[in-house]
């Protein structure tokens, strides 16, 4: 099947806002795809080949649809209203281009937006299509993350590694909860922790996990991956380290039911927090009585370490 995919990218004053802007315009389109692509970090240039063709320099937001009979009209209703809705605003300027591909180039089209980026002070996370020398310190990580959340590009996933690589010891037990793609136990078992569980409500995301971790060629006798709830899936076991990189909301739904696997003393690592429910996931740490011992951030994004 042929897929037409439609490109804006834009500068904007408020980028966050005027990005939600578009993508809701998109959806009201009835689009069978999106997909948003974020300038990168200028000091994170030195982790790629060549910076002329790495450096995404705008946002920009890409949407599919079917090639039909009534393509040509719906290019034309989306450059209209696109026009109308924005050729008065002085807050952003853009542009938008159709491209036509087909549905295998737009199955694999992330791939090309994807390179090695060096994510903590040591670890470097790459893609299993690129190729990359690592200098005698640094720890990488193959990824694969096709199906599952956790690239290690977002700034939730680099919080959590850096406060993994800090915190981490080599011999204690680790759980993620939430894996998604498997990357923080990869991280775990290249710190080298004893025992790495990984626990997802998601059967995707254990069978990504599963590939990567093989892909990692980390030692599977210490590590086991389950679907389910945490507590059922855990019982009295208690671990040195939890760590979690899944949404505010779901983290204080859970946080009650992870501080129940932390042994006395250990730790709890939690990223994935937006700034706006920050306070509400500190005054929850602190009402079970763990002692915050670091607060990060990235943007918009805060990370939270707690010991018990």
């Amino acid at each position: 099947m042929k897929l037409i995919e439609v490109r804006l990218i834009f500068e904007a004053d408020e980028p966050q806002y005027v990005k939600k802007e578009i993508t809701d315009l998109f959806y009201e389109f009835g689009v069978q795809g999106l997909k948003i692509d974020e300038p990168m970090e200028r000091d994170s240039l030195d982790y790629y080949r060549d910076e002329k063709i790495f450096l995404q320099r705008d946002y920009a937001v890409s949407a599919y649809f079917p090639i039909n009979l009534y393509v040509e009209k719906k290019k034309s209703l989306i450059i209209n209203t696109f026009e109308e809705k924005f050729k008065e605003r002085e807050d952003l300027i853009y542009s938008l281009d159709f491209y036509e591909l087909d549905e295998e180039d737009y199955q694999n089209s992330w791939k090309k937006y994807l390179y090695p980026e060096k994510v903590s002070e040591r670890f470097v996370v790459k893609p299993t299509w690129r190729e990359y020398e690592a200098e005698e310190d640094e720890i990488v990580i193959e990824l694969d993350p096709g199906r599952a959340f956790g690239t290690g590009s977002h700034p939730t996933t680099s919080l959590c590694i850096k406060q993994m690589e800090e915190y981490i010891c080599e011999g204690n037990s680790v759980i993620d909860v939430g894996t998604g793609s498997g990357i923080l136990m990869v991280a775990a078992c290249k710190l080298k922790a004893s025992e790495v569980w990984g626990v997802d409500i998601d059967p995707l995301a254990i069978e990504v996990a599963k590939e990567n971790l093989e892909l990692n060629k980390v030692c599977m006798d210490n590590i086991k991956l389950f679907k389910g709830n945490l507590v059922k899936v855990v019982e009295d076991k208690k671990f040195d380290v939890v760590v979690a990189n899944i949404l505010a909301d779901v983290i204080l739904l859970l946080l009650n039911d992870m501080s129940t696997v932390v042994k006395k003393g250990g730790l709890m690592i939690l990223s994935g927090i937006i700034e706006d429910k920050a306070n509400d996931v500190k005054r929850k740490i602190n009402s079970l009585r763990y002692e915050i011992i670091s607060e990060t951030k990235d943007k918009e994004w805060v990370s939270f370490t707690a010991r018990a």
